[in-house]
């Protein structure tokens, strides 16, 4: 698995939404149990959605939506267990690309307490203190957008 047949790009029709859908549930429900249900909310209306492709086939999605004015959030940050580590970077720099267009001047997202060491790799600094969101301690992160 070459990490250069892996594609982001934002997602074209509903079959790909609801698929990205399915995805989340998959890790957020199922997998990592930190919702009951669904993990779908008010935000993902009017977000963008992200998806990385794998011959064809979501193998990782992860959303951005504008919060106050310039201020924008990346949440729900999902890749199958067999992409991880190939596929989460590439969409992390691909929603950083989507804010930067829409000319955000920050770019925050909250991040399980697991992944924080992964996110400052790529650049995010925390932002408060660690908070506790659906029963797992969560950072509060920023991109650098320079």
């Amino acid at each position: 698995m070459s990490e250069f047949k892996i594609i982001c790009r934002h997602v074209q029709n509903q079959e790909e939404l609801l698929e990205s859908y399915s995805l989340r549930k998959e890790v957020f429900v199922e997998e990592q149990k930190l919702f009951k249900r669904t993990d779908r909310d008010r935000h993902d209306k009017h977000a963008i959605h992200i998806i990385a492709l794998y011959n064809n086939k979501i193998v990782g999605t992860v959303r951005v939506h504008r919060d106050k004015g310039d201020i924008w959030y990346g949440s729900r940050l999902a890749v199958l267990k067999r992409f991880r580590g190939k596929a989460g970077k590439i969409l992390i720099e691909k929603a950083i690309e989507v804010v930067k267009e829409k000319r955000a001047n920050n770019f925050l997202a909250y991040i399980q307490e697991r992944n924080i060491i992964f996110f400052k790799r790529l650049h995010w600094k925390p932002v408060g203190p660690i908070i506790t969101y659906h029963n797992e301690p969560h950072q509060l992160m920023e991109a650098e957008l320079e």
